[in-house]
């Protein structure tokens, strides 16, 4: 019996609430038991006898009687957290892993960790396993909380992540590390504990918090694990509310790490052949502007460190100006500067041209002292790689423009400029196919609406452009689209029970060849009109909108209609 239909018989939900509940549960990541808790309509203990019956499990009423079993929990770091609260527990001789719900990724831990031969699983609610938790461990692991900082900052740079968040959960703090497949926790911290790491990170920041303000800050971290490599870490402080603490001075902690990441080849990334060939082109250039656009995370740098590995084989000089610098690059033509409150884009790109590079990175055009000096590099001979924050490629003229930018010059100096994101692609395991009409109705309108405006755009352009572009040209396959993949059930073992695998970037190239140059050039005034500047570049270069490249994904099964939406708005 599904858990609705369970509640329902029971007397604990009604046939409006569930129908809510589905709806929501459809256009989100959460499980239905959750979204039943969060919207007040059953408690977590209706949820967790639910599951236990469900599964054949042992139903633990309460965990404080029981005897916890603080070594094995100790040995195992807490490492079931990653996924979900659990403890584990010694009843009757038996070894119990009591966690809030069965997931992929601890029933596979279970199946392949030879530590866990013979455990059982039981359940209970996350509240009483926290509450377990909090009595036995928090506080007494004997480490400080400078200690528990620095080696979270070593587990995150040992596992790649981009990002460490320290974030308050029901009366606790977790410390969770971003990964490719989600994100993991790390550390159960009190509520006393975790905000006096997050004090611990303003000191080594040289700032002050107040009460409702937040704060950008920056440190350097020193890795032990790296033999003394300087790690430089960009925090974000987020001041919270909370009903309890009033008169207290709450706060968050996003912690981004720079400084060992890896930057791989055009290729390794994952971009496609003609992708890859397309930025290789920079290397042909003298000259100019190559402009990365999107939003924070989505990987320009990355890509950019892997066009100036390549730009490093003319054995020319390369500057690069960043705040702070990213991926320390080794190759010896290449020299990286980070900029400071005292030194910022505009003087750095002053002291660069007096070194007279031929290639410069500058991290951001955020003003339009930095844009004119830019300009003033790019005619002088240098190949200029930037980026501007812009909801796409093409409204970079907007952006400019805003920043009093002469556009008409600019634009004869301008190369190539991308938009790029970063997307989860389903589990080619468990990843299912479900007809449209089952989607909720405001998915299957959107759907709608987009089919009609991506046709719209194509039949502006000639059949052969139309059919390179997109395989689905001719009205015909258009309107015969009629399913869309989702992600699969839970208990997957390939993705850990996520859905999704390993991210993926997805890049829109504009390429501003002589024949976009020359169409353009007989009415500049299209660079203010972006659909004829969209027909044009369709038309003469290899350009393909990120809308298009994610309805294909979305028609192979390759994404699911929450990353369609995301990928092309």
């Amino acid at each position: 019996m599904k858990i609705g239909e369970y509640l329902i018989s029971k007397g604990k939900l009604t046939d409006t609430q569930l129908k809510d509940a589905l709806f929501v549960q459809s256009i989100s990541e959460k499980r239905l038991g959750d979204i039943l808790i969060e919207n007040g309509y059953v408690n977590d203990t209706d949820v967790a006898i639910y599951l236990a019956q469900d599964s054949g499990r042992e139903y633990f009423k309460e965990l404080n009687s029981e005897s916890i079993n603080k070594s094995e929990n100790e040995r195992s770091g807490f490492s079931f957290l990653y996924d979900i609260p659990a403890i584990i527990i010694k009843k009757a001789g038996e070894n119990y892993i009591v966690c809030s719900g069965i997931t992929g990724s601890l029933s596979e831990r279970m199946a392949f960790d030879k530590n866990l031969n013979g455990f059982k699983i039981g359940l209970s609610t996350k509240r009483k396993i926290y509450e377990a938790l909090n009595k036995t461990f928090i506080n007494k692991s004997g480490s400080s909380e400078k200690e528990i900082l620095n080696e979270a900052l070593e587990i995150a740079l040992l596992k790649c992540s981009p990002n460490i968040r320290i974030k308050r959960s029901e009366n606790f703090y977790l410390m969770v590390i971003d990964t490719d497949s989600g994100q993991e926790t790390i550390r159960v911290l009190s509520l006393e504990s975790g905000q006096r790491i997050i004090n611990i990170i303003a000191t080594n920041c040289q700032v002050t918090l107040k009460k409702g303000e937040g704060l950008d800050a920056k440190f350097i971290f020193i890795s032990n694990v790296y033999k003394g490599v300087k790690v430089n870490i960009r925090v974000a402080f987020l001041p919270i509310s909370s009903k309890l603490d009033r008169e207290l001075a709450l706060f968050e902690a996003v912690l981004r790490i720079h400084g060992l990441n890896k930057a791989f080849d055009l290729g390794y990334i994952g971009f496609s052949d003609n992708k890859a060939d397309v930025l290789r082109k920079s290397y042909t250039y003298p000259n100019g502007f190559i402009i990365a656009t999107g939003p924070t995370g989505s990987g320009k740098t990355t890509t950019f460190y892997a066009m100036l590995k390549l730009l490093a084989q003319k054995k020319r000089s390369i500057i690069t100006i960043e705040d702070p610098v990213e991926i320390e690059l080794k190759e010896p033509n290449i020299t990286q500067m980070n900029i400071s409150d005292d030194f910022g884009y505009a003087e750095a790109i002053r002291i660069m041209l007096r070194s007279e590079p031929h290639t410069m990175m500058i991290g951001e055009i955020r003003d339009d002292i930095t844009a004119k000096h830019a300009l003033i590099a790019a005619e002088t001979g240098h190949l200029v790689l930037t980026t501007l924050h812009t909801n796409s490629s093409l409204s970079v003229f907007s952006r400019l423009k805003s920043l009093n930018v002469d556009l008409t010059h600019f634009f004869s100096l301008l190369r190539i400029v991308t938009a790029q994101r970063l997307y989860s692609p389903l589990c080619p395991t468990c990843k299912k196919r479900v007809s449209v009409d089952m989607l909720p109705s405001l998915y299957r309108h959107s759907l709608e609406e987009n089919l009609k405006f991506t046709f719209n755009m194509l039949s502006g352009v000639d059949y052969q452009t139309k059919e390179r572009v997109a395989h689905f040209a001719s009205s015909e396959e258009i309107t015969g689209f009629n399913s869309v993949c989702v992600r699969g059930e839970k208990y997957c073992d390939d993705c850990g029970g996520t859905g999704y695998i390993k991210r993926k970037p997805m890049i829109e190239i504009v390429e501003f060849n002589d024949a976009v140059k020359e169409e353009i050039y007989n009415d500049l005034t299209i660079l203010s009109n972006n659909s004829k500047l969209e027909q044009i570049l369709i038309n003469l270069s290899n350009f393909e909108p990120l809308k298009i490249q994610a309805f294909q994904s979305l028609v192979n099964g390759e994404i699911d209609p929450i990353t369609y939406f995301n990928l092309s708005r």
